[in-house]
């Protein structure tokens, strides 16, 4: 019945929320900064429909206001009551561009208004943001960060500045977003092929500013340094099938059976550098140029004691590349 259907505003937005999301893939900073379309700092200046938003669960009587011009719509049915269902559309969706708007004012009948609102809804909410800083726009390579820094050649665009301002989209429910006016974030957007707008989801690794050290050390090195900007990171496990387990579209932000403490050296024939796993197991190093390396493992202690676990490995890592290394190591005194 039309009336079931007049209703499916907020019982839809309901289900969204209490859909668990399944996403396809989770990558590290790396991977991640690659995969996007757009990555950069912003704060939200405005989100519509603010209603679609579980932080701002009260403005939701948008949505009763609209649902219940449906149904007197449906039960008186007049000109007058059609109008005032678009009336209430317009309103609450003002993110609408003008071929939308468009055809909410030349729906002639209330089923093609429902119709307009499912569409609306699919949508999403639309974040406005003031950029602070900008990592990747649009078409941009691995060579747009070269080109920033002044090396690598140029080109007629090269001197365009970043917007003050851009607009993601994201969906509701949990593989959406919940954005906060005022809050400042890291995002990583993408923008598909037929599609004219950016979009976020809950499965990047878009997230609060506060929440970000570990992606602002390695966009740090992308945007200021590129040419010294690859990164190696990896684990140190006592499982043998730990490894074997790890999935390559998910990259694991711990490992099972995680070994802490394990100091790592990294050499080439330019410099030594260090990192301790923690307590995830993992360790990092970051702001690495192109070039072979030898990555060792030894005992908590080193260098006052020298117990050398595993390695040396030789690696060769290209520009701005990542690689992931595992450790199967015994867990002290095992």
């Amino acid at each position: 019945m039309l009336r079931d259907a007049l209703l499916f505003g907020l019982a839809s937005v309901a289900c969204w929320s209490a859909n668990a999301c399944q996403c396809e893939a989770s990558f590290g900073t790396c991977k991640e900064l690659r995969a996007s379309d757009l990555v950069f700092i912003g704060t939200v200046q405005s989100i519509q429909p603010l209603f679609l938003n579980r932080w701002y669960e009260a403005n939701q009587s948008a949505m009763r206001s609209l649902n219940d011009a449906l149904l007197h719509a449906q039960e008186h049915p007049s000109s007058d009551a059609l109008r005032h269902v678009k009336d209430t559309y317009l309103a609450i969706f003002p993110q609408l561009n003008e071929f939308q708007k468009r055809e909410v004012e030349s729906a002639d009948s209330i089923q093609q208004v429902a119709s307009l609102l499912d569409s609306s809804l699919a949508r999403g909410m639309r974040v406005h943001f003031q950029v602070k800083t900008m990592y990747k726009r649009g078409d941009d390579d691995d060579d747009a960060a070269k080109k920033a820094a002044g090396s690598g050649p140029k080109d007629d665009d090269d001197d365009k500045s970043p917007p003050s301002y851009l607009d993601v989209w994201t969906a509701v429910g949990d593989c959406g977003y919940d954005f906060q006016l005022g809050e400042t974030y890291l995002v990583y957007a993408n923008d598909e092929e037929g599609v004219d707008y950016y979009f976020t989801s809950s499965c990047t690794r878009t997230k609060r500013l506060s929440d970000a050290g570990e992606d602002l050390g390695y966009l740090f090195f992308y945007k200021n340094q590129p040419d010294a900007s690859s990164q190696i990171e990896g684990f140190a496990t006592s499982d043998r099938k730990g490894q074997l387990a790890l999935d390559p579209m998910h990259d694991p932000a711990a490992i099972d059976s995680p070994v802490s403490g394990v100091i790592f050296q990294l050499q080439s024939d330019r410099f030594t550098r260090y990192s301790e796993s923690d307590r995830n197991g993992r360790f990092v190093f970051d702001g690495l140029p192109d070039g072979t390396y030898q990555l060792s493992a030894f005992a908590a202690g080193y260098p006052k004691t020298n117990q050398l676990l595993a390695g040396p490995r030789r690696l060769t890592i290209k520009d701005q590349g990542c690689v992931r290394q595992v450790f199967v190591l015994a867990k002290p005194g095992g």
